[in-house]
């Protein structure tokens, strides 16, 4: 059975504020309803429009919803860097084919000690999913080139990339003990893997 990918990731920020105020409103018991019902009424996400707003709200809903409660405790204990870590686990999660994308693009970097990505890397990595997958092969040119912007975005807000002329540069992350200690209980040691290269 053929995998399900999105491109959905085109018109998603990777919006670290608005997940990081949804995860302290739910340190304060807030609800999913009580911070949509602010979103909506206060607009504490800051969104350009309502229907931005809604947009925003269902994305760190389900990002939140992604992980289990005893991360999102842990979240605000975390430094801001695995902070921006514990948001880019959660798209990872929801979006195969970005999860795909750093295992076997920035995983294999790191592993390779290859420090650079450049645009190269992600028209290889689109190519080789539309040779074996049709969804991605029905993408038009324009599609891609947004998807591989969109990439590139969410590394350098994740602190993960730095820009560089001459291709960008990989800044791998030392992950928190406490975050290690979340992906190997619950199994998730492939995305642990991500960050370290394949080791460990």
């Amino acid at each position: 059975m053929a995998k399900k990918y999105s491109a959905g990731l085109v018109s998603r920020g990777f919006w670290f504020q608005e997940f990081k105020l949804t995860n302290g409103l739910l340190n304060e018991k807030k609800s999913f309803n009580e911070i949509k019902a602010l979103s909506d009424e206060e607009n504490i996400f800051l969104a350009v429009s309502n229907s931005r707003g809604k947009e925003t709200f269902n994305e760190v809903k389900r990002r939140s919803t992604s992980l289990d409660e005893e991360l999102i405790q842990l979240f605000p204990k975390l430094n801001i860097a695995n902070q921006k870590i514990v948001n880019l686990i959660a798209v990872m999660l929801l979006n195969e084919l970005f999860k795909e994308f750093m295992i076997e693009v920035f995983q294999e970097k790191v592993h390779q000690q290859q420090m650079t990505l450049d645009l190269k890397d992600y028209r290889a990595f689109f190519s080789l999913k539309q040779r074996t997958n049709e969804t991605v092969a029905s993408w038009q040119e324009y599609t891609l080139n947004r998807l591989g912007s969109a990439y590139r975005t969410y590394l350098l807000e994740a602190g993960l990339l730095r820009a560089n002329k001459a291709g960008d540069e990989l800044i791998p992350q030392v992950l928190d003990s406490r975050l290690v200690d979340w992906l190997v209980k619950t199994d998730r040691q492939e995305l642990l893997r991500v960050f370290t290269g394949g080791n460990g």
